[in-house]
């Protein structure tokens, strides 16, 4: 994660955050935001892998993703923040996901897929994988309706990208959702 949401989670919760990502321009662009801002001791980036970071075990009370989970393996990854987490830390999944209830692959699926060369996970994946290490959810909410005027302003936007149309599809059929997910480290 790196800067809007490090620098909201900061400034909200007067804690330190580290942000990881694998770009280094994105890496660049917000360590000069932190500086310019004063904040370059409470914000931090590093650039790694999500799935495998430079942080010892056990060393944070909470982590967030925004919007990334989509891009790696979750089982994974989830390994990976139980291993970050203290017992009883938290973890903040912001993401999109297919609705297998409603379609396993769904055509606006396969289309943000190519668009983002993703593999969106089916929702059932993510409590699977949470499950199995040890990240026990406490709070899911469901954003897919709230989320639908942010993509038709998008659609109608001179900066839109093509991938528009599939999200409100998918948004509309119900077969992605984007959802919140809190779950605790036991």
């Amino acid at each position: 994660m790196t800067s809007s949401a490090s620098f909201m989670i900061a400034e909200r919760f007067g804690c330190r955050v580290d942000g990881v990502n694998y770009c280094g321009h994105h890496i660049d662009f917000a360590e000069r935001i932190a500086r310019r801002r004063g904040w370059a001791d409470r914000v931090r980036f590093h650039f790694a892998n999500m799935a495998h970071t430079p942080f010892p075990d056990q060393s944070f009370d909470a982590i967030v993703s925004n919007e990334t989970t989509m891009c790696v393996d979750i089982d994974e990854v989830f390994g990976e923040f139980a291993r970050l987490l203290r017992p009883g830390g938290r973890y903040v999944a912001i993401t999109w996901c297919r609705n297998d209830a409603v379609d396993p692959r769904s055509p606006a699926s396969r289309k943000i897929d190519a668009h983002y060369r993703c593999a969106m996970h089916p929702r059932s994946a993510y409590f699977t994988a949470l499950a199995a290490h040890g990240l026990v959810p406490f709070h899911v909410a469901r954003h897919t309706e709230a989320a639908i005027p942010y993509w038709e302003l998008r659609e109608r936007s001179s900066l839109r990208t093509g991938v528009e149309a599939p999200f409100l599809e998918g948004y509309r059929e119900r077969s992605i959702d984007y959802l919140a997910i809190a779950a605790e480290r036991r």
